[in-house]
């Protein structure tokens, strides 16, 4: 096991990279299968940057 005590971790979410409101809108209403299913379909689409590059 590793000891973090004496070290800063940060966590970011994918969601902070990159912008995942259509994504995750489809989740919420349309459900798992058919989120998996646009994932399939779109996954050589490169993923529009997210807030944490906001300027």
């Amino acid at each position: 096991m590793v000891d973090l005590s004496e070290m800063l971790v940060v966590g970011v979410t994918s969601r902070a990279l990159f912008n995942l409101e259509k994504e995750n809108e489809i989740f919420e209403r349309e459900g798992v299968k058919r989120y998996r299913e646009y994932q399939e379909k779109n996954q050589d689409v490169p993923l529009e940057i997210g807030t944490t590059f906001s300027s």
